[in-house]
């Protein structure tokens, strides 16, 4: 596939530069550095992506399509260019008021982040066992690859942002390749989008 996006190099937890979001804060400057999107549409399910704009890049723009105009929107994006990595705060330790809000309001909860390439792969963790298995059941059968469970990013830890909603939630770790052939190829994306959000839908009713 054609290079496109620039995605940093992903710390590992306990590499960050914060611990959580009060030090992110309190070092740098919002609306600047970094900008917060959150909206709440009355949905039983956020969308998240914690490491949007040039920290995961791809990753809010898949984010958003994903949520559409019916389902919770959460975007944290990064904007130092090449340093943006220092705005990178592992899921299980991003406490930013307004995520957390979303998350907790929510019974099922998604969440988009990017990886080094380890294939074409989405591995798909997350708490919520049933909406994993599921999940990765219906993108299966779009033909995509898929790994389950993320066995190297499991993303299973209760303060997970994802997991915070009321039944937990499902986390998507798409290669940058994938990354980049979603935002190139409208059909794909669709793809992606009308069979994730079919098993999402489909867990989150009574």
């Amino acid at each position: 596939m054609a290079a496109g996006l620039f995605l940093a190099a992903l710390p590992a937890r306990g590499n960050d530069a914060y611990r959580d979001f009060a030090e992110l804060k309190a070092a740098q400057k919002e609306g600047e550095d970094f900008r917060i999107t959150a909206v709440n549409r009355g949905s039983s399910v956020t969308v998240f992506a914690i490491h949007a704009g040039q920290i995961e890049p791809g990753t809010g723009e898949i984010a958003r399509i994903l949520a559409g105009d019916e389902w919770n929107l959460y975007l944290f994006e990064g904007f130092l260019g090449k340093k943006s990595r220092r705005l990178h705060i592992t899921a299980a330790d991003f406490d930013e008021p307004a995520a957390v809000a979303l998350a907790s309001a929510a019974v099922l909860a998604v969440s988009v982040h990017g990886e080094r390439d380890a294939g074409e792969a989405v591995c798909v963790g997350g708490s919520d066992t049933r909406l994993r298995h599921r999940v990765a059941e219906s993108l299966a059968e779009a033909d995509f690859a898929v790994e389950e469970p993320c066995r190297r990013l499991p993303g299973e830890e209760p303060r997970n942002i994802v997991n915070r909603a009321r039944r937990g939630g499902v986390q998507l770790e798409l290669p940058r390749s994938l990354i980049r052939s979603l935002l190139r190829d409208r059909a794909l994306m669709e793809a992606f989008r009308v069979y994730l959000r079919r098993a999402v839908v489909k867990e989150s009713q009574p």
